[in-house]
């Protein structure tokens, strides 16, 4: 791909869509590459930040954490220091797993593709012991970023299983409220007369009940 196969777009453009990907076609007639830009969804505002457990697999992270959070220093109550370091801390993580993770599908498709172009020319030549080194690097760094998409997906599916089954859990109470409110009781009517007030209820039922009881 030349430098005439790219996108111009600016910043307020790129910071309103989310996983911006520009993909190449072959060119079989063409001087240049087909290119599309895959914008992957616009972005409805600003993301929330989760902590991503595929962060738990990258060697040194915790003491990468742990460096962090002792080298905060803010002064206040302990309410403000520690909301404070919070902050700071998220700050970090974003952009250090922009830095080391980036796009995890991207890293995963250039990785296999890197490891697929020197198996097709293992076909054609002999491969140096450079070239095979190179060619394990990517395979090795294609099964790391699948493990990574594999991870995230588990833990976004637990996420959507969780959400589902709190909205079940939101059904089954507002039933039983509604159940709630179907029994009780607001006023009865005893001897021709409706009781409206809770002792006059109460005390209806008490007296009531007895007298239909020794009838039967």
């Amino acid at each position: 791909m030349s430098k005439l196969d790219l996108f111009l777009v600016l910043e307020d453009w790129e910071f309103h869509f989310s996983g911006v990907v520009q993909c190449t076609f072959p060119r079989p007639v063409y001087d240049h590459c087909p290119i599309l830009l895959d914008g992957g969804g616009v972005r409805r505002g600003p993301i929330p930040f989760r902590f991503q457990n595929m962060w738990l697999k990258e060697e040194e992270f915790k003491e990468l954490l742990k460096s962090w959070w002792q080298g905060f220093n803010f002064s206040g109550s302990c309410s403000f220091v520690m909301a404070a370091k919070l902050k700071a801390l998220k700050t970090n993580l974003r952009i250090w797993n922009n830095d080391v993770f980036g796009k995890i599908g991207v890293n995963k498709s250039l990785a296999l593709h890197k490891a697929s172009f020197w198996d097709e020319q293992e076909k054609l030549i002999v491969l140096t012991m450079e070239e095979v080194e190179i060619r394990k690097e990517a395979k090795d760094k294609f099964e790391k970023w699948t493990l990574m998409e594999e991870i995230n997906w588990r833990q976004k599916s637990r996420k959507l299983w969780l959400r589902e089954r709190d909205k079940k859990i939101g059904f089954f109470r507002r039933m039983a409220n509604s159940h709630r409110r179907k029994n009780c009781w607001t006023k009865i009517k005893i001897n021709r007369t409706w009781k409206l007030e809770e002792h006059e209820i109460q005390g209806g039922c008490s007296q009531r009940f007895p007298e239909l009881a020794n009838r039967t």
